[in-house]
């Protein structure tokens, strides 16, 4: 048994302890090569803990189990947050009925099917950084938009969808530990990942929890590092002023933003939630919808929250 969605329909039994000699060599020699599904034992053993009561460990044996398939992580720090949101998302993907895939839209124009592709003709673009073999090849000054728009002319069936894009995610995890790539590449990766897997989520109601808060500070950090660049996308940055940015609730944070130019002072203070803020940033709210909270200067805060989307792929 090695085919991974075979071998991933068995993790749960296997974090506890439930499957045979046979399935246990299969799972455990799957997790050597497979991040996506080592990130996804991680979640399950988790959650056993969590179901278990604080107090209340997990048996010794199912906690020596994961340790050992999963404990040192081969991938550099800043590529987690991607291997957890390929995760989740082929977790989502596996409730997803035939209908679902093709019959409705799940980020305008596209399909759930379309996202899919989309994804991967991204992640194209990485896995040609790191060496992969990628087919069509990438061509010298291919976006992500450009490649979307030549995989999309290649007609494919969910299956065989879902197939390419969770092996090359794997492909790329893998690699990750003996090539490195800039963390901001990943991040933006891990960031755009989980916003279609909350697409997929909404549009087929299915329940899509939050990226971990440690994760999701990552891609917060991102996202707040986007900003000064949006606003002077959008001709609304202040040289010398500067924009203290408090993120509340798990994964938050504050930050410090130079709007260009030697710091002056800070002039304006927005609060709001972690994960409105990405959201907002992702172009999933409308500026002025968002709960905020602007102290000092209210005319910027408002300029930066219209400035925020500005830079949003597609």
């Amino acid at each position: 048994m090695s085919d991974h969605a075979a071998v991933s329909s068995l993790l749960a039994a296997w974090t506890m302890h439930a499957c045979d000699s046979l399935e246990s060599d299969a799972v455990e020699d799957h997790l050597r090569s497979c991040e996506t599904c080592r990130a996804e034992v991680r979640g399950l053993a988790e959650a056993t803990q969590s179901l278990a009561g604080k107090g209340s460990p997990p048996p010794k044996r199912v906690r020596e189990k994961v340790v050992t398939a999963v404990g040192a992580l081969d991938i550099p720090r800043y590529a987690k947050a991607y291997a957890a949101t390929v995760a989740a998302l082929d977790a989502l993907l596996k409730e997803i009925d035939a209908h679902q895939w093709t019959g409705v839209v799940a980020h305008e124009p596209w399909s759930v099917l379309d996202l899919v592709v989309h994804l991967t003709a991204t992640d194209n673009l990485v896995a040609d950084h790191l060496g992969l073999h990628v087919h069509p090849p990438v061509q010298p000054g291919e976006d992500p938009d450009s490649r979307t728009d030549v995989l999309l002319a290649m007609p494919r069936s969910q299956d065989a969808a879902w197939r390419e894009w969770r092996r090359q995610a794997e492909g790329i995890c893998q690699a990750l530990t003996k090539k490195s790539l800039p963390p901001d590449l990943m991040l933006s990766r891990a960031y755009e990942t989980w916003i279609h897997a909350r697409d997929i989520a909404l549009v087929t109601n299915k329940d899509l929890p939050p990226p971990p808060p440690d994760h999701l500070h990552t891609i917060a950090d991102f996202a707040a590092r986007l900003l000064p660049h949006a606003a002077a996308y959008r001709r609304v940055a202040r040289p010398g002023n500067a924009v203290r940015l408090v993120l509340a609730g798990p994964g938050g944070g504050t930050w410090t933003l130079p709007l260009g130019g030697q710091i002056i002072g800070v002039t304006v203070e927005m609060t709001m939630d972690v994960i409105q803020f990405c959201l907002l940033m992702a172009d999933r709210r409308e500026p002025r919808a968002v709960d905020v909270m602007i102290r000092g200067d209210v005319e910027l805060g408002y300029d930066l929250l219209d400035a925020g989307p500005a830079l949003a792929p597609r």
